[in-house]
């Protein structure tokens, strides 16, 4: 399963997507998980068509979470 931690994701990064042990991450993440903190990974790296992707692979209800975070003022 692909995760944040195959891009190189950053001590900043972690904390603005909400994680705080990569231990913990790796040994409780589902495929879904994964995806929507990829997804939201890249919005935060301005790679709109990236998250994009990765958001495309969510089911509904986790898309349309994705969707209201990212575009919440």
């Amino acid at each position: 399963m692909e995760t944040v931690f195959d891009y190189n994701i950053n001590p900043e990064e972690c904390q603005r997507i909400g994680m705080l042990d990569k231990g913990f991450y790796l040994e409780n993440c589902t495929e879904d998980d994964a995806n929507m903190d990829l997804a939201l990974l890249f919005h935060i790296r301005n790679e709109k068509e990236k998250a994009r992707e990765y958001a495309d692979k969510l089911p509904l209800d986790m898309k349309n979470e994705f969707w209201r975070t990212i575009t919440h003022p």
